[in-house]
């Protein structure tokens, strides 16, 4: 016990990284440990020239123990166990020590002989230095090394290190080596990577009907102008990134069958209700639960109805679950936090703002430092109002008056329209209805009103082009409610709709609608009862 304890003893005088030795053993008292004023230090000192074999003259021993010593548990057990006499006078260890629940477990196993008392020196290690010393490794897929035959996690550092002289593919992001250099110009003259390290293309769409529109790998721009431009081909490819249009969709359902379709049939998951398709039957399970299956499961906050419990939870985590936004502290749901997070930059001063909450913010302040009147006080959401208003009022100078009535205004065009209009010979004739009109610009409006029609896709009307997109609106029967694309099908609805009239159960008369047989019943039944 003498040379273990002795050869446990910090190295180069350093302080040990540990809790207080034991005056016996000279071990750290982690364990439990009690005082030398605790015990019989007379006896103790006897006891201990028996066991460590010292004697008066060792410098180890002193005369007499000090009082703040410390004894750990393991001396004391030592002792305890291994006094066979029975003799209380040389007993010096304290008789009743109350020790935690640890101890009495550590102190059971120490009698059976399955513990032992044993430690290690800790070194103190600085950590600036220590981080130095260490190489700052990277993360690399693993493979086999073709020189030594072994399979690493991270082979670059292993041929890095190892194998100096290997031959290493000239490929940036390539990890492949070679034995010799013929079997890299081969692998290089195979053109590998000539896909790899292609430059990207920018897709671009050329209008087939205008031929001189283009688009630059913007799917976005492409659909507006369609919208806009060629509104008598509304319907469109349901496949991705197809940017094929249709006027029917007769045409479409044609064009998806022989080209999208083709050669694949066995792959393709159709849906029973409509005409959508898929190549991944979860997909089209997905599209069933959200449009055709009954919504029976309700959101309990927002009063929502979804086809199936997925979807139900789906929308509760998107829509109902908030975070805090670090740059405004808003709580945003995390359906609309890459909306939110989206930088801003405000139109008037120009200011970048991180979020849209900042912007909000922003708005209140700007809209009275930037788009006040200094002359009344008033203040304009833009400074276009802001401009209007300072020329209309405060600004008589820059009106301008009609030479012929009463007419003023502050832009020249404004005036030159109203002179066309108003008082110019009316010389230019309409050659469809024989009306005259001023100027050419007067006669295009009214052609492209009036006299320009496009059909419609739904009910095949002919429909003036300013008309177009207000007969398109989803329209509502108000007699059964139902909903129909255009104002042609309700209007084709509506035949057959209001020839079943209501009758009331009490007596002959007939009325066209419900609200009207209710009202009868409430007027004449119930007062009658």
């Amino acid at each position: 016990m003498e040379s273990h304890s002795r050869s446990l003893r910090s190295k180069e005088g350093k302080t040990p990284i540990q809790k207080p030795l034991c005056r016996l053993c000279e071990c750290p008292t982690s364990d439990g440990h009690v005082l030398a004023s605790q015990v019989d230090r007379f006896k103790l000192r006897k006891w201990a020239m028996e066991v460590m074999n010292l004697t008066e003259e060792d410098e180890n021993l002193p005369d007499v123990v000090e009082e703040d010593a410390l004894i750990c548990y393991f001396c004391i057990w030592q002792a305890e166990f291994g006094d066979e006499s029975g003799d209380e006078a040389v007993a010096w260890w304290p008789k009743n020590l109350e020790l935690e629940e640890n101890a009495k477990v550590l102190r059971e196993n120490y009698s059976v002989g399955e513990v032992e008392q044993c430690w290690v020196q800790l070194e103190e290690v600085d950590l600036a230095e220590y981080t130095k010393k260490i190489p700052e490794t990277r993360k690399f897929f693993s493979g086999e090394c073709i020189y030594c035959g072994n399979r690493f996690n991270k082979l670059m550092d292993h041929v890095r290190l190892m194998h100096k002289d290997a031959i290493k593919c000239g490929i940036r992001g390539c990890m492949t080596y070679f034995h010799t250099e013929e079997e890299k110009e081969q692998h290089m003259q195979q053109n590998l990577h000539a896909k790899r390290n292609k430059p990207r293309e920018s897709s671009i769409v050329v209008c087939e009907f205008c031929q001189n529109v283009k688009f630059c790998s913007s799917l976005d721009a492409w659909r507006h102008h369609m919208k806009r431009v060629h509104p008598d081909f509304p319907v469109r490819c349901p496949q991705l990134r197809c940017i094929e249009y249709f006027k029917t969709k007769s045409e479409m359902i044609v064009h998806v069958n022989s080209w999208h379709k083709r050669g694949i049939n066995q792959e393709i998951f159709e849906c029973k209700h409509c005409e959508y398709y898929s190549r991944v039957e979860s997909h089209l399970r997905q599209h069933e639960q959200r449009r055709h299956m009954p919504k029976i499961f309700k959101c309990d906050i927002c009063d929502a109805k979804f086809g199936s419990k997925r979807l139900l939870k789906t929308h509760y985590s998107l829509s109902h679950t908030f975070d805090k936004c670090k740059s405004c502290g808003l709580d945003v749901s995390l359906e609309s936090k890459s909306r939110h997070r989206k930088p801003l930059v405000c139109p008037k001063c120009n200011l970048s703002l991180e979020c849209s909450g900042l912007y909000q913010l922003h708005r209140k302040s700007c809209r009275e430092t930037v788009s006040r009147c200094e002359e009344c006080g008033k203040t304009f959401n833009t400074s276009r109002q802001l401009n209007h208003h300072s020329r209309k009022v405060h600004t008589k100078t820059a009106i301008v008056f009609c030479e012929h009535c009463n007419h003023s205004t502050y832009i020249k065009r404004r005036m030159r329209l109203h002179m066309e209009r108003k008082h110019l010979p009316k010389t230019i004739k309409c050659e469809d209805c024989n009306k005259l009109y001023g100027s050419e610009y007067f006669l295009k409006d009214h052609k492209s009103k009036v006299h320009s029609f496009l059909r419609c896709a739904e009910c095949a009307r002919e429909i003036g082009r300013h008309k177009m997109y207000k007969h398109q609106t989803v329209k509502t029967c108000h007699r059964c409610k139902c909903k129909f694309k255009c104002l042609g099908l309700l209007e084709n609805h509506r035949r057959s709709c209001w020839k079943i009239n209501f009758q009331c159960d009490k007596c002959p008369n007939i009325y066209i609608t419900k609200k009207g047989l209710f009202n009868h019943i409430v007027r004449t039944h119930n007062d009658a009862s």
